[in-house]
């Protein structure tokens, strides 16, 4: 489950949530509009907390103003906060309330991301018919609609299905297509999500040098876009790579550069993952 990488968008939709016609609410929605411009900052900081409040207070006004697609980018955007914490409890009413909304206003691109929210969600949590299901949904409005960014980003969760079922040339062939697309698109999320899930499957198919070429890819991309928890992720799998191939005093540097940061991010979970490969090595030597 840690390491099948949905692409978690931040649904920020100015468009939906333009200013409307009339002068009531006008302040109300460009409050609001900060708000939830102000949570994603905080978000990608990885200021949970303070995420999740402004979120909260952006969902309070587009319910006084009655902006549906301003309510639906907040659920979508608390879902995904939900998501990245393993809160999948809390994620999934968030991502439904979003595909609810998008079907009363009748907004496919909105449908689109609540879908791949699911999907992401689905894979998480190892429900793969329901993953399957709403990937297979996604795509097709996606493709209809001509939205090649959410089709790259259903794409791969498409590969990420394959490599839940143990169908590694499948995956490699619908990340390669994914990867294409958010190429084409210069979206570097995305070519970093493609990039570490070709790794794995290169790991998982015993093509080390193909997936340590992969993940140093990955790593520098979330370097770049300065995502500590997916560059602790890239160390701990080149690590990985290291470990398997013997390269043992190689191996241990990447561990603890990843068990560095995951100090910093106070993430236990991944620090007693950590802790025990370290161990491991060392009663090997």
């Amino acid at each position: 489950m840690r390491f099948i990488v949905p692409i978690l968008m931040i649904f920020l939709i100015f468009s939906s949530c333009s200013a409307p016609k009339k002068r009531v609410g006008g302040w109300i929605l460009k409050d609001a509009n900060q708000k939830i411009e102000r949570g994603i900052k905080e978000f990608n900081k990885r200021s949970f907390e303070r995420a999740e409040k402004d979120f909260y207070h952006a969902l309070e006004s587009y319910i006084l103003i009655d902006n549906m697609h301003g309510q639906a980018s907040v659920y979508l955007n608390l879902g995904s906060l939900y998501l990245m914490q393993a809160k999948m409890e809390k994620a999934l009413p968030m991502f439904k309330r979003a595909l609810s909304i998008s079907l009363e206003v009748h907004n496919q691109p909105l449908r689109i991301d609540a879908l791949s929210s699911l999907a992401g969600l689905y894979l998480l949590t190892g429900e793969l018919s329901k993953a399957g299901e709403a990937i297979s949904q996604g795509l097709e409005l996606s493709k209809k609609a001509r939205l090649k960014r959410r089709e790259a980003s259903l794409l791969n969760h498409s590969g990420n299905l394959k490599i839940k079922e143990g169908n590694y040339i499948g995956a490699e062939k619908i990340l390669l297509e994914s990867l294409s697309l958010h190429e084409t698109l210069d979206n570097k999320e995305g070519k970093s999500a493609s990039y570490f899930n070709l790794g794995l499957v290169n790991l998982a198919t015993g093509n080390y040098k193909e997936a340590n070429t992969y993940f140093k890819r990955a790593l520098t991309l979330d370097k770049q876009m300065e995502k500590p928890d997916l560059i602790a992720r890239d160390l701990e799998k080149l690590g990985d790579v290291s470990k398997i191939t013997g390269q043992k005093e190689e191996a241990l540097s990447y561990y603890k550069r990843s068990i560095q940061i995951n100090q910093q991010l106070k993430n236990r979970k991944e620090l007693e993952r950590l802790s025990k490969k370290i161990k491991e090595i060392r009663r090997q030597n």
